[in-house]
């Protein structure tokens, strides 16, 4: 188990914006969402379509996301979300922040489409945590258990 005092913060190679939502690119293998205000279909395409590029030529690629300052979800952006394909590289999601209440729905959400896709292409279960640096534990034991593979 990973403690709070042995993560660290990386410093993103890269920002992005997408309408409000911000992405951090991070060095080696994650992608980190910090979503703002309302999310459409038409930014969940451009999410997916930036983390594909990033992962491009990748051995695996991780997908953090900040629920702390997201609104509302369209429908059409779960729709999306729901069906795009995630590339090979694609190694875990882990959410943070937000109130309980996303939490719980987004838990909800994340374990479904799991069992439905995630865990027949043996992907690990979608983490959702409180705080950031719980996040970025979780990436580092997904990691650790990459790199002992």
């Amino acid at each position: 188990m990973i403690l709070r005092a042995d993560v660290t913060e990386p410093q993103a190679s890269e920002i992005l914006h997408i309408g409000a939502h911000v992405i951090a690119l991070e060095e080696p293998d994650t992608f980190v969402l910090r979503a703002v205000g309302d999310v459409s279909g038409e930014e969940v395409t451009g999410f997916l379509d930036v983390f594909e590029r990033f992962v491009e030529g990748r051995r695996r690629g991780y997908i953090a996301i900040d629920l702390a300052r997201v609104g509302h979800v369209t429908p059409e952006a779960r729709r999306v979300s729901g069906i795009r394909q995630l590339p090979p590289a694609y190694a875990g999601l882990v959410l943070f922040g937000g109130s309980f209440q996303q939490q719980l729905v987004v838990r909800l959400a994340a374990m479904a489409g799991w069992y439905l896709r995630g865990r027949a292409l043996g992907k690990p279960k979608p983490a959702v945590v409180t705080h950031e640096w719980q996040a970025r534990a979780w990436l580092a034991e997904r990691r650790a258990e990459a790199d002992a593979t």
